[in-house]
């Protein structure tokens, strides 16, 4: 999930408004929107770039609750008024093939398409039959040059640009979408967006001003023959509800209305759990501008190929100078903290040389001397007891082997053992001795027997019970010498 999510910026010809929703794209946490002077923007296309930046400034440095900065991601949404829409069906074909065909048939709408316009196009579903369905949008070069050209002067970075359908279906809880084929109804101050979906996906839109709309006797009316409309061209996907959504006060009304004429008809739920601005509806074209960077589902855009490779050279750029920058103050402090270690090293030698010049100094004093020369005749004396104990003695040896033999319910009550003549150690082979004791079992004693004997210095001994006929409670001794 971003960080921070892009801006969303929408205009027509009367007015303009900015979205920014929060970095987990559940509230909208700032909104503006300013009346645009008459003929700063005609048919969708900025007439007067200077006049146009500053509302931008105004826009930006007035939003509620929070200003917005205009050194941001933005993504635009483009009037349906300038949005050529049209659906077209291709075979079912495998990977790249199926791609070719998309390319081929897109290609063969250009000749009847207004010169210079840029396309896109996404799948939106399959027919009955199988063949894959495809929605190819245009919009016109210009249209889209002269807002990002305008809105990169101000300091903005575009990301996108999109149909505005597009924003007004992502706005909205995709469970009313899901399953359904209905007519979206958005209703702007002014104007109305008319687009026949299915399962969220756009097939045709329209856009109208109020004035087209009053012509046709009332919204009511207006609804009722776009309907007529999406079922002529799809028979087998007949409108089964109206969906309205938007920031006008009287869709209610549109509702009654509606159901009087037993159409169903409902008002379009937010994605946007809250807002952070006061009394503000949460369906903005804008709003669903800023939520495209969480769109999961594929989505337009129309961004011309060398402006996204600008976008994407410039965070580029910006990723490496943060590495950089990263990477010099690291090597700062690598320094910095090479000369501390650096110091502190001088300062221990400076230590250590005074410490050596005062022990040399008490060294060379007479009794240091004569101190050295008894510790050193100490030393060897300590040295020869040590050889001499390891020679004579190996007593240590001998409870080492007895205690890693004797198992639990085995207790040793006598260990003797005689240095014969000529023997060095007590362990040497050859010496005499007896081991006596009392045991839990028979057994007990047999392993333990059986164990002794691996020991070199007790491989010669033999064993002795008090009685042959108790199994517990024995007493027994092992001797490599006869005993009675």
């Amino acid at each position: 999930m971003p960080a921070k999510p892009s801006l969303g910026l929408y205009f027509n010809d009367t007015f303009i408004e900015l979205s920014q929703v929060s970095a987990d794209g559940k509230r909208l946490e700032s909104f503006n929107q300013l009346v645009l002077p008459p003929g700063l923007v005609v048919n969708s296309e900025i007439k007067n770039r200077i006049g146009f930046v500053q509302v931008l400034e105004q826009l930006f440095g007035t939003a509620k609750p929070k200003t917005v900065s205009l050194n941001e991601d933005v993504v635009i949404g483009v009037n349906d008024n300038h949005v050529f829409l049209s659906e077209f069906t291709v075979p079912n074909v495998p990977g790249k093939n199926l791609n070719d065909a998309i390319e081929y048939q897109v290609r063969s709408y250009l000749p009847v398409l207004p010169s210079g316009v840029e396309t896109d196009s996404q799948i939106i579903g399959k027919t009955n039959e199988g063949q894959i369905e495809v929605l190819l949008a245009a919009i016109p070069r210009v249209i889209i040059e002269n807002c990002v050209a305008t809105c990169t002067s101000a300091g903005l970075r575009v990301l996108a640009v999109e149909p505005a359908v597009f924003a007004n279906i992502r706005i909205i809880e995709p469970r009313q979408l899901d399953g359904k084929n209905q007519l979206l109804v958005y209703l702007g101050e002014g104007f109305g967006v008319f687009s026949y979906i299915t399962s969220g996906n756009p097939r045709f839109s329209d856009f109208l001003p109020q004035s087209e709309i009053d012509k046709a006797g009332d919204m009511s009316k207006t609804i009722t023959s776009y309907i007529n409309f999406a079922n002529s061209k799809h028979p087998n996907r007949q409108v089964t509800e109206v969906i309205l959504s938007g920031s006008r006060q009287d869709m209610e009304k549109t509702v009654l209305d509606l159901k009087t004429q037993n159409i169903v008809a409902t008002i379009a739920v937010s994605r946007l759990a809250k807002t952070e601005v006061i009394n503000h509806t949460l369906l903005h074209t804008s709003h669903g501008l800023s939520l495209k960077t969480f769109d999961l589902r594929p989505s337009m855009n129309l961004l011309p190929v060398d402006h996204r490779l600008r976008v994407i050279k410039e965070r580029l750029m910006r990723t490496w100078k943060r590495i950089l920058n990263s990477l010099l103050i690291l090597s700062l402090f690598g320094l910095l903290a090479l000369l501390l270690i650096d110091l502190q090293a001088i300062d221990k030698q400076r230590v250590l040389k005074t410490q050596f010049n005062e022990y040399e100094q008490q060294l060379k004093l007479p009794d240091s001397q004569q101190f050295i020369k008894q510790t050193d005749r100490l030393n060897q004396i300590t040295g020869q007891l040590i050889a001499l104990r390891d020679v004579t003695g190996g007593e240590e040896n001998i409870l080492k082997v007895l205690s890693s033999v004797t198992p639990s319910g085995i207790s040793l009550t006598s260990v003797v053992i005689s240095r014969n003549p000529g023997l060095k150690k007590l362990t040497d082979s050859g010496s005499s001795w007896i081991i006596t004791g009392t045991a839990d079992s028979r057994e007990l004693v047999l392993g333990f027997y059986s164990n002794l004997l691996f020991h070199k210095g007790f491989a010669d001994g033999r064993l002795y019970f008090d009685s042959l006929e108790k199994d517990v409670g024995l007493i027994f001794r092992v001797a490599n010498i006869t005993t009675k």
